[in-house]
């Protein structure tokens, strides 16, 4: 699997510095309109996470791990876990992160945010 550049861009409101993701028209926090485009930095703490064993039709996998991570720079974002089913997690873990095929869906790579330990 090729590596490429995380694809997820947070706003930076530029009256008062709040981040979002994805984007809102209005700062949730200030009701600014100009924001500033961020990419996530760095390492990704693990937030919290949660595996899913009942997946729709398609997938191939038996079950996901699923994580909300925050980025250094403050973005937070969910994607998925690459860990088999034997790996524990705790609060606060710092995970690698990736933008990867995450799935393939009618032949075609789909790409997403992917966390390893």
């Amino acid at each position: 699997m090729k590596k490429r550049e995380i694809e997820i861009v947070a706003f930076k409101c530029k009256k008062c510095g709040k981040l979002h993701y994805p984007f809102h028209d209005r700062c949730l926090s200030c009701r600014g309109r100009e924001f500033e485009k961020v990419k996530p930095q760095g390492k990704a703490k693990l937030l919290t996470w949660t595996r899913i064993f009942n997946l729709p039709w398609g997938f191939d996998q038996r079950f996901l791990t699923i994580g909300v991570v925050e980025f250094e720079n403050g973005i937070k974002a969910m994607g998925q876990i690459q860990a088999d089913e034997s790996v524990t997690f705790k609060h606060g873990q710092l995970l690698d992160p990736a933008w990867e095929v995450v799935r393939v869906k009618d032949g075609e790579n789909v790409y997403g945010l992917s966390l390893h330990v």
